[in-house]
């Protein structure tokens, strides 16, 4: 619970920070430079870890 809502304000201060963010429009886009730093998403272990990617990934459930 605590970690979701930390993640949640993570990403609404990168919004605001960075106001030309936008939404990735197709799923590939999600692993072209993560923010948590893994260079092989999908190979890597510590990509396993990373909200950004669990995020982004999920909003292309359908």
């Amino acid at each position: 619970m605590m970690r979701d809502l930390i993640f949640c304000l993570q990403e609404a201060t990168l919004q605001l920070i960075r106001k030309d963010y936008l939404s990735p429009t197709e799923p590939s886009q999600c692993f072209i430079n993560p923010p948590c730093g893994c260079a092989h998403p999908g190979k890597e272990l510590k990509c396993e870890d990373c909200p950004y990617l669990e995020a982004c990934l999920s909003s292309f459930k359908t």
